[in-house]
């Protein structure tokens, strides 16, 4: 079975023009075989005509170059046959001559640029011998009827030529879907990149900040205070180990399915008292403010809320030569107002914004929401955050 299957590979990745040199070849060889015996056998009809060789040549050989001029090979056929009919005085004094025009048919429905063109063609060639028969002998029925076999190989060559578009196109559609769905998983991928990156900034900047803060007061009040010292170190300890957990949940999306589901949530709003508390213990008094009804907030949108005010109040921690900060919530109908202030005399982040405010910037953008940061008319830096609630819900 694997012989016939390669010898089959081997001629379907043929060159076309040479599949159809080989058909015509074949085509010819039977022609020889069927009408060379019929010049030694008298009284046989119909009898071929003299010049039967020329005639078979002009209608089998230009099969070879079917696909590419399909048009020309029927026409060139067509002559042949009505050649045929006026020497022979009859149409059907060889079986293969007969089916050479048919495969010319079928070829201009199936390769034919033009349908109308071709469809007309075949039409007018395949009613041309006949008529010219019926004119040459009278004959019974309707001149020009044989049409009919040339335009039904027509129909068929066209039906498998809307087939193999079909196809082509269903295939096309297929590889644009694949390319397509490829494309989403790889921007699903760099998003999901995108965002474990900002959760990992905001933990270790945090964190970080945090513990190099009371590190430092720990070694200035070590000599001299030494309980204090402690405590500045059991609070280093204390953010470290949050911090670790809190990497370990934004890793975890990295792991299996079991790991993920021993993870604690992602902080969100509920949580800004414990963040007030550890900073407060590194040194920085926040006063938090909630204006309005508080409401429910999707997971999503809350994890991005929190993140907002860990990321200002990082930044204020780090830059602004203050230990005052003021966090302000406002729940409207149908927005949530964020705003992080201190009076600083120095900006709460770089100028251009830096990873934080950058992801800050993403982060609001995935919601609709508006960012505006920048210096306080008064003294200090601001943060302001609106977050639409509706496009959230």
């Amino acid at each position: 079975m694997e012989l016939p299957r390669a010898a089959w590979r081997r001629a379907r990745a043929l060159d076309p023009f040479v599949k159809d040199a080989l058909l015509a070849l074949a085509l010819g060889i039977l022609a020889v075989l069927e009408l060379g015996p019929l010049q030694s056998f008298g009284g046989l009809e119909p009898r071929p005509p003299v010049a039967w060789p020329v005639l078979a040549v002009a209608t089998i050989a230009p099969l070879a170059w079917r696909r590419r001029y399909p048009l020309a090979v029927f026409g060139v056929q067509t002559a042949a046959a009505t050649a045929g009919v006026v020497g022979g005085r009859h149409l059907g004094f060889s079986a293969v001559l007969l089916v050479s025009p048919l495969i010319g048919a079928y070829s201009a429905g199936a390769y034919a640029r033009s349908r109308a063109l071709s469809l007309a063609v075949v039409v007018i060639g395949g009613a041309v011998p006949d008529v010219v028969l019926g004119l040459i002998r009278p004959i019974g029925g309707l001149p020009g009827q044989d049409a009919v076999f040339p335009l039904t190989a027509w129909l068929i060559g066209h039906a498998i030529r809307v087939h193999r578009r079909q196809v082509a196109a269903l295939e096309e559609r297929a590889r644009r879907l694949e390319g397509e769905r490829e494309a989403t998983a790889r921007a699903a991928v760099a998003e999901e990149r995108a965002r474990i990156a900002r959760e990992l900034h905001d933990v270790v900047a945090h964190g970080v900040s945090v513990m190099v803060v009371q590190a430092e007061a720990a070694r200035r009040m070590l000599r001299r205070r030494p309980d204090q010292a402690e405590e500045a170190l059991r609070t280093v300890s204390a953010s470290g180990s949050e911090a670790l957990a809190e990497l370990q949940h934004v890793l975890g999306v990295l792991g299996d399915g079991e790991r993920r589901a021993e993870l604690e949530p992602a902080p969100g709003l509920g949580d800004l008292d414990p963040l007030v508390r550890r900073l407060q213990a590194a040194g920085l008094v926040v006063e938090l403010h909630l204006d309005g009804e508080v409401r429910s907030l999707p997971r999503g949108l809350d994890v991005t809320a929190y993140r907002i005010v860990q990321e200002a109040l990082t930044n204020v921690l780090k830059h602004a030569r203050t230990s005052r900060a003021e966090v302000r919530l406002r729940f409207a109908g149908d927005s949530l107002g964020i705003e992080v202030t201190d009076a600083g005399r120095a900006p709460a982040a770089p100028d251009g914004g830096g990873r934080g405010l950058v992801g800050m910037r993403q982060r609001v953008a995935a919601y609709g929401g508006e960012l505006e940061t920048g210096p306080r008319s008064g003294g200090g830096y601001a943060v302001r955050v609106r977050l639409p609630l509706e496009l959230a819900g």
